[in-house]
């Protein structure tokens, strides 16, 4: 079938990566090059978004638009917007898609996961570790990887302060960084400028910088008046990495998640060290943009090695980490979506 029209129910509002970057964007960049109308919905209180809702919701219940996909973006909870959807899907289940890119069951409400996993014609997923849980409810899933935006950011140079960065939500990555990168950071015999993007909390501040105390060798900063909604921004930031980094431990959740950090910067051309696990095993090429690293001793010895490399082996890196962004690209996440209901 064709897709001319997308309903798409978010979990939470723009304020999510996972809404701008699996909805929001895509959902625009289809009604630009595919001429795909779209209604997108996200929960709230306000007497606007309730109105809003109930328009959408209704206009799927009686009057559905021909050849339209409802789509119901990683709904896990027991509130009344859960469960108007769970009725808007008992009544419309035909060309419904539920879509979900991290291992949410193992922290949300599993039943009101899998109810839209079994019920929903197909699942999307963002990653080969979701696919396989989805199977288990489901026998139409998909892979649809997390997308990065197309901008204007691009590595060109290494800095004269070599530089390592990360970018994330802190609070929820402390173990990964307290016990990967953060030890081999504090044990390097070279001088490093550490860029920590997404540190929202002043305890978890005090607590990075009293982590690095008496390390003279480490620079910190952590910009703390980031506008993630203006993307070209956030890049620019990470263009100033000369490594990125993404440290996952070894867990199902972790397995489960899209590698989205490792896509970011990958996408600057900004070549990675990253842990041997989940979706980033798929995005890095070892040796060729970037490095594996699955303990601190890892995570040392390369970044001692990416320091001592010569200009020519450095920028080979940073080229092949941009061509590399064609997996990931915006245009790419909508061919999939479009290909899977074309077949």
């Amino acid at each position: 079938m064709n897709i001319s029209h997308i309903y798409w129910f978010c979990y939470f509002s723009t304020e999510e990566p996972s809404v701008r970057y699996r909805a929001l964007y895509p959902l625009a960049e289809l009604s630009q090059n595919h001429e795909i109308t779209y209604s997108i919905v996200y929960p709230g209180y306000s007497i606007k978004s309730i109105l809003y809702f109930l328009y959408v919701w209704f206009g799927v219940l009686l009057f559905r638009k021909k050849d339209s996909v409802i789509v119901f973006q990683k709904i896990y909870t027991n509130h009344i917007y859960s469960l108007a959807l769970r009725i808007l899907l008992f009544f419309r289940r035909k060309r419904t898609l539920y879509d979900i890119d991290d291992a949410e069951y193992l922290r949300y409400n599993e039943q009101v996961i899998h109810y839209f996993m079994r019920n929903c014609e197909a699942c999307a997923v963002g990653s080969r570790e979701l696919y396989i849980h989805a199977r288990l409810y489901n026998s139409n899933v998909f892979l649809l990887t997390s997308p990065v935006i197309a901008h204007n950011q691009l590595k060109t140079a290494i800095n004269e302060h070599f530089t390592i960065g990360w970018i994330g939500y802190y609070d929820a990555h402390k173990p990964n960084l307290h016990e990967l990168v953060f030890p081999a950071v504090a044990n390097a015999d070279i001088d490093i400028r550490l860029i920590i993007l997404g540190v929202t909390k002043a305890e978890d501040r005090e607590e990075v910088i009293s982590y690095f105390a008496g390390k003279s060798h480490v620079t910190l900063e952590m910009p703390d008046e980031i506008n993630w909604h203006n993307e070209e921004t956030v890049y620019e930031h990470i263009s100033r990495f000369d490594i990125g980094v993404a440290p996952l431990l070894n867990n199902e959740f972790n397995r489960a998640k899209s590698a989205f950090k490792m896509k970011q910067c990958l996408s600057v051309g900004v070549p990675v060290l990253a842990s041997n696990i989940g979706e980033n095993s798929w995005f890095l090429n070892h040796s060729n943009n970037g490095f594996f690293c699955n303990t601190p001793a890892e995570y040392l010895q390369m970044i001692h090695h990416i320091k001592a490399l010569c200009e020519e082996e450095y920028l080979a890196l940073c080229t092949a980490a941009k061509e590399s962004a064609s997996d990931f690209s915006m245009g790419n996440y909508g061919n999939v979506l479009l290909d899977y209901y074309k077949k």
